[in-house]
């Protein structure tokens, strides 16, 4: 009897998929959530052309992401540019050399220049002024490694 008993329950044990779909899910889910995250800090902008421009993969992990962006107001009659840092505005030249300042710090700096690197994202419309502030912003914070966004040359 033990032998029958024994090979029944050999024909009855199956493998179970649930919780191996379940994990599975659970990844896509959570890497869909992280490339949002990872994404947040871009704004939706029309980058320049140019001939030469590489793609942005192996992004150093204390860089910031300054975007200017452009807008139109018709009922202002107006065009305005403004620089934004994870979707707040930093168009105070003061407020935003603080906050360079700070990040610089934190990443730390030798003889005065940091380590950190800065990439600016502007809409190929932006006002040239607003780029300006932006570098000079970063000079004043001592950061000099300074990448400039752009859409590589259709051909």
């Amino acid at each position: 009897m033990g032998k029958v008993a024994e090979e029944q329950r050999e024909k009855d044990a199956m493998f179970d998929w649930t919780p191996l779909i379940d994990v599975v899910f659970q990844l896509m889910i959570f890497f869909m959530c992280v490339t949002e995250i990872a994404k947040a800090e871009l704004e939706s902008l029309t980058l320049p052309i140019a001939r030469n421009a590489i793609e942005d993969v192996d992004a150093p992990k204390n860089r910031v992401i300054i975007n200017i962006t452009y807008s139109v107001s018709f009922t202002k009659k107006s065009v305005t540019s403004d620089i934004i840092i994870s979707k707040e505005p930093y168009n105070d030249q003061d407020k935003l050399i603080a906050m360079l300042k700070a990040r610089a710090a934190a990443g730390g700096l030798v003889d005065g220049v940091s380590d950190m690197t800065v990439k600016v994202r502007a809409d190929h419309r932006a006002e040239y002024q607003k780029i300006q502030q932006v570098m000079v912003a970063c000079m004043k914070a001592g950061i000099n490694k300074i990448s400039i966004g752009a859409e590589p040359k259709q051909l």
